[in-house]
């Protein structure tokens, strides 16, 4: 399995299991055990076109990111069964949650640090189905899945949609996990509806468009292997857009990047399959070849993209991927909102759980050694939220500029409200 759908299957496997004793841990296969020597850790107590016509969609200016996603009611938008590699030159733009031993919650600008946190946990003990509570203002959690629809159908894997006003999520850890759909609800809870349905394996961050009109997903099949879906929010018009795995949403909103394993590639091994990046149009649905790699995740101002390579280095390039340059050692990294700062995995502590690192676009290391998975930057980027999962289910929130421990309350799988 390729590090891209390793990543993604991870989630999914830490969503489907019942909170019980182990680490959540990242399946990239790294084997590093801590930071690249010579890294100064803060040890914690308890503690991501081509030429002519895609060329011109690409070619927008920094500020020109809020087009819209593929047309409405489109039926199907299937990518070309033989991409064909092209120079691609896009100027892209686009009463408090109980724990053991919780620490007490910190006023950060006179709001409750974990405002507006999304997180997964179940209701009460014995609870048949896990569902998403978010934090408010007090620090108090409100369950938002599973009170608008009845019975529920329980909740899993949030992400807030760009406005914060909706909510997409998976099926629940347990209970409903033989009704496996992509749902969505609105930020008060009202309006819980199933859009798509979802493959026994499936791939997450679920992806929002920029616009909001849209989810981008990919799910795998037994038979024909991972495919790529567009479901629009509103009419529930499901379309596809052909094989391919790990999609992300580029800054315009009018392009995916996904990837595939391509055969023939490689001149020792002509079988070994070689990953590969694409980038495809969702105005014509044409396919280019971007470069090889695993995955592929732009700056959010589109002015850089980070390339993750098998081996588990992290390459940094123009926002057309000319000029790569070794970045880092690491896997899994996450922008900013402002593009200023990389949080990435950078080993595994012993019990096998991701240790955490920040950088910044220079490559100063800014703090490392933290354990944790999932980050999720607070929308003002002052802030990350974590999961651990040992010995229980915990949300960390980290002040972002030392990685030091803000809050802890009982969940996982954070997500937070732009």
């Amino acid at each position: 399995m390729s590090p891209i759908a390793a990543e993604s299957l991870f989630h999914v496997t830490s969503a489907l299991r019942v909170a019980s004793p182990h680490r959540s841990s990242d399946d990239r296969g790294d084997t590093e055990n801590g930071p690249t020597p010579g890294w100064s850790g803060r040890p914690r107590h308890g503690s991501r076109l081509a030429s002519g016509c895609i060329a011109a969609l690409v070619a927008l200016s920094a500020t020109a990111c809020t087009t819209g996603a593929a047309p409405a009611g489109t039926e199907t938008m299937r990518a070309s069964a033989a991409p064909t590699s092209a120079s691609i030159a896009p100027s892209l733009a686009p009463s408090s949650i109980a724990t053991s031993n919780p620490s007490e919650p910190t006023p950060w600008e006179g709001v409750h640090v974990a405002t507006g946190l999304a997180l997964v946990r179940f209701p009460e003990a014995g609870a048949p189905a896990s569902q998403v509570f978010v934090v408010d203002a007090d620090g108090d959690p409100r369950q938002l899945t599973g009170q608008s629809r009845v019975p529920s159908l329980g909740a899993s894997l949030p992400a807030w949609s760009p406005d914060g006003r909706q909510l997409a999520f998976g099926p629940a850890k347990v209970g409903a996990a033989t009704s496996r759909f992509l749902s969505v609800i609105e930020a008060d809870g009202s309006e819980e509806r199933s859009l798509a349905p979802l493959g026994d394996e499936f791939g997450v961050p679920f992806g929002w468009s920029p616009d909001g009109a849209t989810l981008l997903f990919f799910d795998i099949d037994a038979v024909h292997g991972p495919a790529m879906w567009l479901a629009d929010v509103v009419s529930g018009t499901i379309t596809s857009l052909g094989p391919g795995q790990g999609p992300r949403w580029l800054p315009d909103g009018r392009h995916i990047s996904f990837q595939r394993g391509v055969e023939g590639l490689d001149p020792a091994d002509p079988r070994a399959l070689t990953e590969v990046i694409y980038v495809m149009s969702l105005d014509d649905g044409e396919v280019v070849e971007f470069g090889r790699a695993s995955d592929a995740i732009w700056a959010p101002d589109g002015s850089t993209v980070l390339l993750q390579q098998a081996a588990g280095d992290l390459l940094i390039a123009n926002a057309d991927g000319t000029s790569p340059r070794p970045f880092v050692h690491g896997w899994a990294p996450v922008w900013s909102p402002d593009a200023s700062v990389i949080v990435f995995a950078s080993g595994h502590d012993g019990e096998g759980t991701p240790l955490l690192a920040a950088i910044d676009g220079d490559g100063e290391l800014l703090w490392s050694g933290v354990a944790g998975a999932s980050p999720s930057w607070s929308p003002d980027g002052t802030r990350l939220a974590v999961e651990l999962s040992y010995p229980e289910p915990v949300v960390e929130v980290l002040d972002a500029a030392t990685g030091e421990v803000l809050w802890r309350g009982e969940g996982s799988q954070p997500a937070w409200r732009p």
